[in-house]
């Protein structure tokens, strides 16, 4: 009995490592079981033209939607969606999902036309697509399309005619361009213009016909503002480049020296914060009374308003400190505005409730921004969940001092949404919405009266990946787990981990026990995903 009981245990032994060897065996062999039955099929749309415009962009666009892909047993099934202009080959990602459907308003796939080189008031073929995947080992196609033409428009355009500064032509996006406008409808546009770079060229394109090019092969030789005009004749100027000032009896030069303004790329606004006496004042550009804005007759005393080329001056009834903005980019018609401000120390929190946390200002809930240097420039790191609202409060409780969205306006994004730029407003203004899941460095100046939100986070640098010891590769936060992760490509080197691409935050050392300024991290070449617990101070490597 005691051989007999000796074999089963022996025998049981030999199962177990063959069940081990099979599993090991599955695990490194990856090859697919999972065989195709039925391939997804889209469901057709009602329609097969569309024309976007302002009155329909809030609609709902038709759901895209399909059948299952079926495999022929229970897996986990993950669909991508492409959309593809047929006219140049242009596709974009619009979609990832494990459900069998996807839902957008006719504005956002107005937005996503632009970005495979859709331009206004111009008809396209487009297709969508799609891709199932289970388990990482099977890609299969949709078995049909859905294909319909489509007109978009932009949203941005003006009531008079336009041209768009095509920046780069052909390969122009009208969704970052300059407009020149002809208000007066006389034939001649007008209109000012930046370009980040020297020597950058461009063409000027019919605003309501973009396939019309009205003057191509233009060019500025360096970077700046500058001031473009176009006549019935096609003759095109392009003025030197300018920077923009106030002079006047308000101003602390009166009116023989300029005080400056300040041109953000972003806002395409120039701002200047100073205090400002009992008197007048106009805008003046390069220093040359040639180029001098002032009110229309009888508004010189509003703080905001129209600009036209030798108005009047702009009277100031009340000394103080002003915030004063200057518009000169909405296709011909310029703008500016005056808003009171202080230019004391700012405090040293601003808080900043919202629908994440009920809008609470004086719970321990509510994200606070700081100014170390209390210059009015806040800082603050965050994870802001999608479509989270929220202001800025220069206070632990209703009543303070308020910053948020002027009434009308928007926050502008990159094209990945990983920075979007904005300026704030103290009065007359709306929430700030942020559509886009991220762990972002929130920067807010209320001088400038500007606001920034910027992905940012864990990063992983070194000599073994990519970017060498220059540039690092974003960590990917997840709020529940509380974790950052990365897959990365890595060569046979050396790595750190960096926070908001500086060194005054990074570990090094061990995996297991990470220290600030702990040594670099040796790598061997390979496709990694690498999860960062920064709470616990240690990380993990994993080859795919």
């Amino acid at each position: 009995m005691k051989n007999k009981k000796m074999n089963k245990k022996h025998l049981l032994y030999i199962v177990v490592i063959g069940l081990i060897f099979s599993l090991s065996s599955c695990e490194d062999d990856r090859s697919p079981i999972l065989k195709l039955k039925k391939a997804a099929e889209f469901n057709v749309l009602a329609q097969s033209e569309f024309i976007f415009s302002s009155e329909n962009a809030t609609d709902q666009f038709p759901v895209i939607s399909w059948k299952a892909v079926d495999y022929g047993v229970s897996a986990a099934i993950n669909y991508i969606v492409t959309l593809t202009n047929k006219t140049n080959n242009k596709s974009i990602v619009i979609g990832e999902t494990t459900g069998t459907e996807l839902s957008f308003t006719y504005g956002e796939i107005n937005s996503l036309l632009a970005k495979v080189g859709g331009y206004p008031n111009q008809t396209y073929d487009i297709e969508i697509s799609l891709k199932s995947t289970a388990y990482d080992y099977v890609a299969d196609p949709a078995s049909n399309t859905i294909n319909f033409r489509a007109q978009p428009y932009d949203p941005k355009a003006v009531d008079w005619p336009f041209v768009y500064v095509a920046k780069n032509f052909p390969d122009w996006d009208y969704t970052t361009a300059f407009m020149l406008g002809d208000p007066n409808e006389d034939g001649i546009y007008e209109g000012y213009a930046y370009f980040e770079e020297d020597g950058q060229t461009f063409a000027l394109v019919d605003g309501l016909k973009t396939a019309t090019v009205l003057a191509q092969d233009q060019k500025v030789d360096a970077k700046g503002f500058y001031k473009i005009t176009i006549d019935q004749n096609k003759n095109v100027t392009i003025s030197n480049p300018f920077t923009w000032a106030i002079i006047g009896n308000a101003t602390s030069g009166g009116w023989g020296a300029d005080t400056q303004m300040e041109y953000n790329p972003d806002t395409r606004i120039w701002t200047s914060i100073v205090s400002l006496m009992e008197g007048e004042f106009k805008f003046r550009g390069n220093g040359d009374w040639s180029y001098n804005y002032g009110t229309l007759p009888g508004k010189n005393t509003e703080l905001s308003g129209d600009l036209i080329e030798g108005g009047d001056n702009i009277q100031i009834l009340k000394s103080s400190p002003y915030i004063i903005k200057l518009n000169l980019t909405n296709a011909g018609k310029y703008t500016y505005s005056l808003e009171e401000t202080t230019i004391e120390s700012s405090s040293a929190t601003m808080y900043m409730p919202g629908s994440y946390q009920n809008w609470a200002p004086g719970d321990a809930s509510c994200y606070t921004l700081t100014s170390q240097a209390r210059d009015f420039k806040y800082v603050g790191y965050y994870y802001i969940p999608a479509n989270t609202e929220f202001k800025f409060l220069d206070g632990s409780s209703w009543g303070a001092t308020e910053y948020a969205l002027p009434k009308g306006s928007s926050i502008i994004w990159n094209s990945d949404y990983t920075l979007g730029t904005f300026s704030i407003a103290s009065s007359d203004n709306e929430n700030i919405k942020i559509d886009y899941a991220n762990f972002y460095k929130i920067s807010l100046d209320t001088k400038k009266l500007t606001c920034e939100f910027k992905k940012t986070g864990w990063e992983i640098i070194g000599s073994a990946t990519s970017g060498g010891w220059d540039k690092g590769t974003l960590m990917s936060y997840d709020p529940e787990t509380k974790l950052w992760s990365a897959t990365v490509t890595l060569s046979d080197g050396e790595f750190k981990f960096r926070w908001d691409g500086a060194w005054d935050k990074n570990f090094g050392g061990s995996l297991s026990a990470l220290s600030q300024d702990g040594a670099n991290i040796s790598a061997s070449a390979g496709t990694y995903l690498i999860v960062l617990d920064e709470t616990g101070k240690k990380a993990t490597m994993s080859k795919k």
